[in-house]
């Protein structure tokens, strides 16, 4: 326990309390993995090397490194005001951390090496625990070397449900990012070159949804989707038109907002973000549509398509309500 006294308190004590403290968090023992209690969410995530298949023309995969072996990572999804306990273990060659994007948690569980936390090192297990405050979308990812960890795989997404979640049929969620890939078709081992860092920062060659490049999206007629859009990209911005469809937002980065069209109808993600959207499926059974990518003028391209069964769910979307509930956010 420290005492601050206000009247002596000047920059050189100041700075002498944050390092006291700053080690403290450090220092403070971790809490055991055990059998979680009812109202404990117990989650393990394993870093460790991998193979994915990117694309299906990549035969045998991709080397990566995944999260359970996988890229991206298993979906936390929990409920809002439960309590999550997430052993990360390192199985790298390299130190790591977890970071929860997003998500407000105590200084000692935000995962950023030498600041919050001792990196993990190689062979060792760091246990995570907080509250989920706020319901949203969000995502995992390491805050050591974070530039080469993030771009080899180590990602995934955290979702949050309102108590009472908004009523859709499905919901979606879409982990967005892009790989360069050498010929060979093997990860480029070019992370942090002076090119990308003087640029605009680490551009793939190829783009995937959920770790694969899909062809299509299966939906119905009349179903309403609730899409998760998370990007995972180091620096690519995600422009999406989802053609004869109106998009509807109802949360920026795991915030509610009020529920709007986005301007031109295009969903615009810079990396790291997140946006929830309400979809509704308008178009006739049997039907296609592309998504595409426009951000980059000159360079657009299709992500996927929606292809619609040829059984209609309903003929008509529903007129559900879309706004969401506010997260307990104190006022400034």
């Amino acid at each position: 326990m420290y005492t601050i006294r206000t009247p002596a308190l000047t920059r050189r004590t100041f700075l002498a309390s944050a390092a006291v403290a700053a080690a403290g968090s450090l220092l403070s023992p971790l809490p055991a993995f055990g059998a979680a209690s009812p109202d404990v969410r117990a989650v393990r995530l394993r870093a460790a090397p991998g193979r994915v298949k990117l694309a299906p023309a990549l035969e045998g995969g991709v080397p990566a490194w995944c999260y359970n072996g996988g890229v991206p990572g298993p979906e936390i999804r929990v409920r809002q005001g439960e309590r999550l306990r997430i052993a990360v273990d390192n199985g790298l060659d390299e130190e790591t951390t977890a970071h929860w994007h997003g998500m407000r948690v105590p200084n000692g569980m935000d995962g950023v090496p030498h600041l919050t936390q001792k990196p993990i090192g190689p062979g060792e297990t760091f246990v995570y625990e907080f509250d989920a405050v706020d319901a949203g979308t969000f995502w995992y990812h390491p805050h050591q070397r974070s530039f080469e960890q993030v771009g080899r795989g180590l990602y995934g997404p955290l979702i949050v449900e309102e108590p009472q979640p908004l009523r859709v049929d499905r919901d979606v969620t879409w982990v967005l990012d892009d790989w360069r890939l050498t010929r060979e078709g093997r990860i480029s081992d070019d992370f942090g070159n002076r090119h990308d860092m003087s640029h605009n920062g680490r551009i793939g060659n190829i783009a995937t949804i959920n770790g694969r490049e899909l062809d299509t999206f299966e939906v119905r007629k009349g179903e309403r989707i609730r899409l998760r859009l998370i990007n995972a990209a180091n620096a690519r911005i995600f422009g999406l038109d989802f053609a004869d469809h109106e998009p509807v937002a109802i949360a920026l980065d795991g915030q509610p907002v009020t529920p709007h069209r986005p301007e031109g109808g295009m969903v615009v993600l810079g990396p790291a973000m997140r946006v929830d959207l309400v979809l509704d499926m308008t178009g006739e059974a049997g039907s296609r549509f592309t998504v595409t990518d426009r951000f980059y003028r000159g360079l657009e391209y299709r992500l996927v398509d929606l292809a619609y069964a040829e059984a209609p769910l309903r003929q008509r979307v529903p007129d559900w309500p879309m706004a969401l509930p506010a997260n307990p956010l104190a006022e400034p």
